[in-house]
């Protein structure tokens, strides 16, 4: 699928006022075309006419671009009066993406990821763990956190280094640790314990949170009620929390 992009530059006749005009900015009709050896042709009116604001005279910015073959340009001639022009339409080649599942498969970018994981939350369970990290990456770089994504390493503890920086200059770090599990396995006590001790290492965190597709045991969330030394110190992000982190993204 393509579309009609670029712009056009152009000089006035009269006054010699300058200007460029995006080729959205064009009206596009089919005029005819026909049957040839390759295929189909189609011809394309692609005309922007507008009044000069240096002068007032009469500009026609007026271009016939063949489509031949279906889905190639063939040539473009220029018939603008009024101007000298300088660039002409060009074909952009798009993307056809009709639902969750098309942005989902055809994604460019991890914002394109999340967009369709709002649509359908169903591809959760269709990620890959890198994905899962670099989306959990993606939430907290949008809420304006300077954000790290690791590498992978035998300490674990911190798949996400992220820095906020508040209103009075004082920075915060977060390490954050994402556990990409089915909604049937949920995490454990002694992952959220080995993850919690990584708080007191030499340049470690004022926080961790451990982020998941799943949830946690009963004896996860009594740790950090119960055995940590502050509630504050360690967060459990749920599948829940995560969905609404996601509703909450806007690209």
């Amino acid at each position: 699928m393509w579309e009609f992009s670029g712009s056009v530059e152009y000089v006035c006749n009269s006054c010699e006022s300058k200007d460029e005009i995006s080729i959205a900015d064009f009206s596009v009709e089919c005029v005819g075309g026909g049957d040839r050896q390759m295929g189909e042709e189609n011809l394309y009116d692609v005309i922007h006419e507008f009044e000069c604001t240096g002068c007032g005279a009469g500009i026609s910015l007026n271009f016939q671009v063949s489509e031949y073959p279906t889905g190639a340009l063939n040539f473009t001639l220029n018939n603008s009066t009024g101007a000298q022009t300088e660039g002409e339409p060009e074909f952009e080649y798009v993307r056809e993406i009709y639902n969750a599942r098309d942005l989902f498969e055809l994604h460019e970018s991890i914002s394109e990821l999340i967009t369709a994981l709002k649509a359908d939350n169903r591809f959760l369970s269709e990620l890959t763990s890198r994905q899962f990290e670099e989306i959990v990456a993606e939430v907290f770089n949008h809420k304006g956190y300077e954000v790290d994504l690791t590498k992978k390493t035998r300490d674990g503890g911190k798949d996400i280094i992220a820095i906020h920086t508040d209103a009075l200059g004082i920075k915060n770090k977060y390490f954050i640790e994402c556990k990409y599990y089915l909604e049937s396995n949920k995490v454990s006590v002694g992952v959220v314990r080995e993850i919690y001790g990584v708080k007191n290492t030499k340049d470690g965190p004022n926080k961790t949170i451990v982020v998941t597709t799943s949830t946690f045991t009963s004896d996860a969330r009594k740790f950090v009620e119960n055995e940590a030394s502050s509630s504050w110190d360690l967060s459990l992000v749920d599948r829940e929390q995560l969905l609404n982190w996601l509703n909450e993204y806007k690209s």
